[in-house]
């Protein structure tokens, strides 16, 4: 019976120590200090996230990434759902371009996003532009377009899993901007400390 007891204690402990690491919001730590800063935009809709940077020709670049089947096809039934959630699945690049900072923030609104904005190094936006559109463009001949969602998608050959998912691919891609990335980020709760910008 003691045993029995120990064991729920520890459970219930353990259960709550995991709630409690999954309530937090990851939190984005942006480089301290930037020459040439640039702002670049986290588009959080809830469940999933976008990353909006801005090119050299002054539009506005939105990135993401998820399952081809279920992101891209709109294929959203249960055996798609489980199936991107429990098995790795083939991954989806999708873009779309703006042609203003308040096309694109009209859209997010539109779309219920909750937009977080950061400053980075130019230099960094441009060469993760240049790895994401090569990325993209290498892809192109297997591509859809989304009318829900407003993105080009094309096929990528990183696997989705649900411990690979559109906000693991975000972290990396912070990072890549000289971001740390801490918290959980199995689904979108971003925020921004800005003590360290």
């Amino acid at each position: 019976m003691r045993l029995r007891r120990i064991a729920i204690f520890t459970l219930g402990f353990l259960a709550a120590l995991l709630l409690g690491w999954i309530s937090v919001p990851a939190t984005i730590l942006p480089p301290e200090h930037v020459d040439h800063p640039v702002t670049i935009y986290v588009a959080d809709y809830g469940l999933h996230s976008r990353l909006v940077l801005p090119d050299i020709g002054r539009q506005w670049i939105q990135y993401a990434y998820g399952d081809w089947n279920y992101y891209a096809l709109n294929r959203q039934g249960l055996t798609d759902g489980i199936a991107a959630l429990l098995l790795p699945t083939p991954g989806t690049l999708g873009r779309r371009s703006f042609a203003t900072l308040d096309e694109m923030r009209v859209a997010s609104q539109q779309d219920n996003a909750t937009l977080i904005h950061l400053a980075v190094s130019s230099e960094r936006v441009a060469q993760l532009l240049i790895s994401l559109n090569h990325r993209f463009e290498g892809q192109i001949a297997v591509r859809t377009q989304n009318p829900r969602t407003g993105l080009t998608l094309v096929q990528d050959a990183q696997k989705y899993t649900v411990m690979h998912n559109s906000n693991h691919e975000l972290v990396q891609w912070l990072k890549e901007l000289d971001c740390q990335v801490t918290g959980f980020v199995l689904w979108s709760n971003f925020r921004v400390d800005r003590r360290s910008a």
